[in-house]
């Protein structure tokens, strides 16, 4: 005989009861006895309940998912969406709905982004079509806005679903969503200890000058207050500790790891063993000042290419003409090569065949660089500044040496990958970002699937 135990996590419960605490005790009395339970609060109005035996009534039936992003196509959030949306479709007991500004066929601006009533509009039409249990959020701010926040308060309190943010940047907790501010025109990672304080409130965060700063920070506080994210969404689920790290310090304890999976298809590549004295080093990405690559030339110069036969570039960007025009002697010398931005596949065929370490210069906090997965799945040692998330990032791996923007810690940071080349029995782990296992942590934290 099977015995439920509803509970609530409204503020008011049907029938009288008035249930505020976050755990709730509700007897039943049945012909064969007396049964007590405490259960983790859900909701009356989506009518969750907690069986006697342990077993979640959610999961004996389908749930209902809905998600939500800014864009259905653009960056790694982008493909961290689908990917989301693909391995929920693929959980058993589990229907998924979709909502971004290509599915809503809504268009973004300056003035949307600031307010989005159409996507406001939208979303309520869908949520009331769809009846969501579970409400999945991966970005809001650089399309949909804080009016999609509204609307979600407005149904949660009215059908009582569970809402899911997965941090891709660090809007939640600071003006700018890369965690920099600016000083003398110089962009620096914020100090996460400041968070909340006086010294936060008053440090640049765009450059674009002080009256923009100023506005930026009004509309961050006007957006939060009417959306107010830390008290809709139930867990934020963090790709990385350093974003773990960076809500706690904000005061928001709800949090959860959750790693973004890589999307390389190919198999993993045994680790790469070279005993030359000089390494080709190959820099993978954007090239924007914030990425670092101009003070990496720089400290390579300052250690007259140490350990380096030659610094291999791929990718483009705003960066990259002010790069090419200041170290035109390097170009022509062959000591540093611009390979221009490749497919992937082309890419990585290219970096498993010439490189012989992957490096990561940023000068930013950075949240979840996948790219310290990827150089392992290729056999490669990644160098990476210790800074902010790449300090952490990937640690279990087994293929990260750090170095600071100081020629000595970058010299001993080479001699170390040189080292790591020749060792012939090294292994790198790279289980913990394959997309099985982000399907099943993700399922976990939702609670659904089998």
């Amino acid at each position: 005989m099977m015995y439920w135990v509803y509970t609530s996590r409204c503020r008011s419960a049907p029938y009288g009861f008035a249930q505020r605490s976050i755990f709730t005790r509700i007897t039943l009395r049945c012909a064969t006895g007396r049964f007590n339970k405490f259960a983790p609060y859900s909701s009356w109005a989506s009518f969750g309940a907690t069986c006697l035996d342990g077993t979640s009534r959610n999961k004996m039936q389908r749930s209902r998912i809905l998600v939500i992003n800014d864009y259905r196509e653009l960056g790694g959030a982008e493909i961290i969406y689908q990917l989301s949306v693909d391995v929920l479709k693929a959980t058993p007991g589990v229907d998924v709905e979709c909502f971004d500004l290509q599915k809503a066929s809504l268009r973004g601006s300056a003035l949307t982004k600031t307010w989005n009533f159409p996507a406001a509009v939208a979303l309520a039409k869908t949520i009331e079509a769809f009846r969501p249990d579970r409400v999945l959020v991966h970005n809001y701010h650089n399309a949909l806005s804080s009016s999609v926040l509204w609307v979600l308060r407005r149904y949660k309190r009215k059908y009582g679903f569970l809402a899911y943010m997965t941090c891709h940047d660090f809007y939640l907790v600071y003006y700018n969503a890369a965690l920099m501010h600016y000083v003398d025109g110089k962009s620096k990672p914020l100090d996460l200890n400041i968070l909340r304080t006086r010294r936060a409130l008053l440090a640049r965060s765009s450059a674009s000058g002080p009256v923009y700063d100023t506005f930026k920070k009004m509309h961050w506080h006007v957006a939060r207050m009417l959306g107010n994210p830390t008290r809709l969404f139930d867990m934020f689920l963090c790709p990385s500790p350093f974003m773990q790290e960076a809500l706690h310090k904000a005061g928001i304890p709800n949090t959860a790891s959750l790693f973004n999976p890589s999307v390389m298809s190919e198999p993993l590549s045994q680790p790469k063993v070279c005993s030359r004295d000089k390494i080709v080093l190959a820099f993978v990405g954007r090239v924007a000042p914030e990425k670092g690559l101009s003070q990496l030339i720089g400290l390579a110069r300052a250690t007259s290419f140490a350990y380096i036969d030659h610094i291999a570039v791929y990718g483009d960007g705003p960066g990259l003409p002010s790069i090419r025009e200041s170290h035109t002697d390097l170009i022509e010398s062959g000591q540093l090569v611009m390979n221009g931005a490749l497919p992937r596949d082309k890419l990585f065929a290219e970096l498993r065949r010439s490189a012989d370490a992957l490096i990561l210069p940023s000068v930013g906090a950075e949240n979840a660089p996948l790219v310290v997965v990827e150089a392992a799945q290729m056999g490669l040692p990644m160098l990476v500044h210790d800074i902010g998330s790449l300090s952490t990032f990937g640690e279990e791996i087994g293929n990260k040496i750090k170095y600071s923007f100081h020629p000595t810690s970058f010299v001993k940071a080479l001699g170390e990958v040189v080292a790591h080349l020749s060792d012939k029995n090294r292994k790198y782990d790279v289980s913990a970002y394959s997309l099985p296992a982000y399907a099943v942590r993700l399922a976990s934290l939702m609670d659904v699937g089998e």
